[in-house]
């Protein structure tokens, strides 16, 4: 089915930026991007299981330390953070 997108200039320009880094067309970006919207969960269907359900489905695990929880999630994002950063200079040699 063919279609019409109205963009203002600033989302043209920055849908323009996202092809260009991800060497694809704007419409494959586009269509990745309405992909990922149209399959998240909806608000709806995450409030349609009752709280005391996930509660009985969860109560068989170990409780979680907070502090270290926290670590691991700072650690993944750090680590994710420099691998974002080590391809960004791979890309920036690669081009020159």
């Amino acid at each position: 089915m063919a279609m019409t997108l109205r963009l203002d200039d600033r989302q043209t320009e920055a849908l323009r930026r996202k092809a260009a880094a991800e060497h694809r067309s704007m419409q494959q970006v586009a269509l990745a991007a309405i992909e990922a919207y149209v399959h998240q969960p909806t608000p709806q269907r995450r409030a349609a299981v009752p709280v005391g359900d996930l509660m009985d489905m969860f109560a068989g695990l170990p409780p979680v330390d907070p502090s270290a929880f926290r670590a691991d999630v700072d650690r993944d994002l750090d680590t994710s953070a420099h691998f974002d950063a080590y391809e960004r200079a791979q890309g920036a040699e690669r081009a020159e």
